[in-house]
Order: C-alpha cells, then structure tokens, then sequence
C-alpha cells in the first residue's frame, strides 16, 4: 500500500536547503515505508517505524553521497538530483508511475519555493 504524502505551506515557511532535505525524507518515507518494512522486516521482524525511519534516512543519505554532495549540507541542484535517483529506484522497487508522479510534483513545490 502506497501513501500519499502532500506537502503544506508549512513545509514551505522559513525554507533552507536543509529543510527542504527533511521534506523530501518526510516525502519518501511517507511513500516508501512499507517497501522499507517488508525489508527490514526479514532481517527484524520486530523492527520499529524508528528502525524504519532510520534505514530510509540512511539511504538518501547514501545517495548524497554517491553523487558526491554533502547530505548535512545540501545544495538545492543536489536535492533535485536527489529527488530523480530516488523516483528511479521507487520505480524499481514496483511504486506505481502516479504515486511517483505525485511525490515528484509535491517536493517540486517545495524545491520551487527554495532559494538557490
């Protein structure tokens, strides 16, 4: 089951790149947690949504790192690359094209809102 995350104009107020980083989290975690469940599931089936939270954390903070950019330090062309490799992994991982199309539109609005 796919949730749907939107984001607010809360999500909007006072943004920095970092809470725009936070956002996409927020977003992808909404999206995906009961992709990164089942996983963690098998290896702890006693795993909390924490545990959960901290593998999704854990991987966009990979991805950062694979395209060379400072998770703790973000710049806003880094988060929109971030936001493209984790709609192609959701793609892979078997979300449907508009639940991605969704979240992709959502975190738009907040990368829009975002200074450069």
């Amino acid at each position: 089951m796919f949730k749907k995350w939107f984001t607010s104009m809360r999500d909007k107020l006072f943004l920095t790149p970092v809470k725009a980083r936070d956002t996409i989290i927020e977003c992808f975690y909404t999206a995906q947690q009961d992709t990164f469940a089942r996983q963690k599931e098998k290896a702890n089936p006693y795993a909390s949504s924490k545990e959960v939270r901290d593998t999704v954390v854990a991987a966009i903070r990979a991805e950062f790192k694979a395209i060379g950019a400072d998770f703790d330090n973000p710049q806003k062309k880094d988060l929109v690359k971030v936001v493209e490799i984790l709609a192609t992994k959701a793609k892979s991982w078997g979300t449907p094209d508009d639940i991605i199309q969704h979240h992709k539109e959502q975190i738009a609005k907040v990368l829009d809102a975002l200074s450069e």
